[in-house]
């Protein structure tokens, strides 16, 4: 079989247009001045789409087209879903571009073959990283990395999916390419047809993981399907809705992501972590229309522009069905967010607020839901109350 090379993919690609998406070419040269997503060397972060390989597997052909495809689902599927739970992201299409608007990737080759096992399991990815910034040029103002790792055609594949990061530091998703024939579909569900075949939800939720994101599982009134944040789908195939490949993103997972730099544009004040006190926190049930509504104040140097309230639950498949809320804090410190369903009986809620610098804390110290303040709540004959300071409407 004809061996093709990455520069033979290049050129058996470059004149391929897609409908309704932009053609995707390697970023051999640098532009300094590439328009939003170009690293000028000022702190401002990229989103970076990495193909990885073992030193001796080939990248498979057509593979620009297929990213091309899935920067272009990512990025419709992110802004709807942020913009229709009233967190419309300034940056609108994050992923990287040339100054013609074609999208950009990269391309990183290991040092060990795919025999070796050093690409099974997570921690090669730092060495990717590195390789990358050597490769292009590229700063290192704390970027997100989405890293397709392709080991070759199925059977073989990456099966150790992972993601970590947040707004100060950057971060990084792993997870498998695989090769496969076929047109990916905008309009279908995330986890329909190609796109499960291709793991596509999977990917996006390391992504998000990348971002800094939490799991967070659907919410029963919402009847949209599973979270972008939620479980894998075949559990909840089993435990939902086997017929159900509709995906959404929850209000919550948006207000974490808003003012993420690579959403929001900015970098001011990005590597501060806000120092902030809550001055108060009270939970009033409204029995009419049979919710908690948590009310309270936050005074902090850095506004904070939404509270986000999260149903603790024990480490396992309950981890990623956990319901949250999410609400806004208004010029003055007061916030106010209805919690309108719960899984258990007593609990306990993490709380913690969104920042205008992209930070989503709870305590000043930490990043995310592991950071949020926790207060303690029951489900009683008279409805859901904090305890110690819950009060009935």
């Amino acid at each position: 079989m004809h061996r093709l090379t990455w520069s033979h993919l290049l050129l058996r690609n470059s004149m391929v247009r897609l409908p309704m998406l932009v053609a995707f070419v390697l970023p051999l040269l640098l532009h300094a001045n590439d328009c939003r997503g170009q690293d000028t060397g000022q702190g401002q972060p990229l989103l970076n789409m990495v193909l990885f390989v073992p030193s001796d597997v080939e990248p498979p052909p057509g593979v620009q087209r297929r990213f091309a495809q899935i920067a272009a689902i990512t990025e419709e599927f992110v802004v709807k879903e942020m913009t229709k739970n009233g967190y419309p992201p300034k940056v609108t299409t994050p992923f990287s571009r040339d100054e013609r608007g074609n999208y950009k990737f990269l391309f990183v080759r290991g040092e060990h073959p795919v025999g070796s096992g050093k690409y099974d399991k997570p921690g090669f990815q730092h060495g990717v990283i590195n390789a990358a910034v050597k490769k292009y040029k590229l700063s290192r103002d704390r970027h997100v990395w989405w890293i397709w790792v392709y080991l070759g055609d199925p059977p073989k594949r990456y099966s150790d999916y992972r993601g970590s990061g947040n707004s100060i530091d950057g971060g990084w998703a792993l997870c498998n390419y695989t090769n496969l024939q076929g047109e990916l579909d905008p309009k279908l569900p995330l986890a329909g047809g190609l796109h499960q075949d291709l793991t596509l939800k999977a990917c996006i939720h390391e992504l998000g993981h990348g971002f800094g994101l939490p799991h967070l599982g659907p919410m029963s009134h919402d009847r949209r399907g599973n979270t972008l944040m939620g479980p894998q789908t075949k559990v909840f195939h089993g435990k939902v809705d086997a017929r159900e490949n509709d995906v959404y993103m929850c209000d919550a997972t948006a207000a974490m992501l808003w003012t993420h730099p690579i959403f929001s544009g900015s970098t001011a004040k990005r590597l501060q972590m806000p120092q902030f006190e809550m001055t108060s926190c009270e939970g009033v049930y409204n029995r009419s229309g049979r919710y908690l509504e948590i009310t309270g104040k936050i005074k902090s140097y850095i506004p904070a522009h939404s509270v986000v309230v999260i149903e603790e639950a024990p480490n396992g498949g309950a981890y990623y069905f956990r319901k949250s809320f999410a609400g806004k804090v208004d010029e003055d410190g007061k916030f106010r967010v209805k919690v309108t369903e719960l899984e258990r009986q007593e609990g306990e809620f993490r709380i913690l607020f969104c920042f205008e610098n992209g930070v989503n804390s709870g305590d000043g110290k930490g990043h995310g839901d592991k950071s949020g303040l926790t207060k303690p709540y029951r489900v009683t004959r008279r409805g859901v109350e904090l305890v110690g300071t819950g009060a009935e409407n």
